[in-house]
């Protein structure tokens, strides 16, 4: 696994946390659905809402099945940014545009995101695009953040048409960038 990244994964996480205390004295509110439960969610249930907070994954987890499945082999950042922390998605600004950055919530949410990946691969493969892999979202829902597959530098992508623009070299610098903003 990639310590870097998940160190930088972590640093968004630690700032929108205390961005969210700042403003609401309190860590983020997740409403709380019995069939859709998260280790990130912690103390009293409040008005159907519980406190949450990323929590780092225990157990080992990979993406190999869906590089066996569809012949490639994932970026490591990609591994990094989906295979190492539980949490909810943050919602960030980088360089002053909304964005989203996509997380996983449980166990079963992996398994969506990893249906939900070779989908996306296949799409991409079936219009001749290069591999990427989607990382967050957009204010325009036909815009997606997305770490290039080849280079694993991060893009902003139009889907079904593949790079508009270079966001950053690496996801690294990527995550260092984001300033993370409260929901609205």
């Amino acid at each position: 696994m990639n310590n870097a990244i998940q160190t930088e994964l972590l640093s968004v996480f630690s700032r929108y946390a205390s961005l969210f205390q700042t403003e609401k004295e309190s860590y983020p509110l997740q409403p709380v659905d019995k069939d859709w439960l998260s280790p990130c969610l912690f103390g009293d249930e409040v008005q159907g809402e519980k406190q949450w907070k990323s929590v780092v994954r225990t157990a080992p987890v990979d993406l190999s099945n869906i590089e066996s499945a569809l012949e490639i082999t994932l970026h490591p950042s990609i591994h990094a940014f989906f295979c190492s922390v539980y949490s909810a998605g943050i919602p960030c600004l980088f360089e002053s545009h909304p964005i989203e950055l996509i997380q996983v919530w449980n166990e079963e949410d992996f398994q969506l995101l990893q249906e939900n990946m070779i989908a996306h691969f296949m799409m991409q493969k079936k219009l001749g695009k290069p591999a990427s892999m989607f990382i967050g979202t957009c204010s325009d829902e036909m815009q997606i953040i997305s770490i290039a597959n080849d280079s694993g530098e991060i893009q902003l992508e139009t889907l079904g048409k593949g790079r508009d623009r270079l966001l950053a070299d690496d996801l690294g610098c990527f995550l260092q960038a984001l300033r993370p903003i409260m929901p609205e």
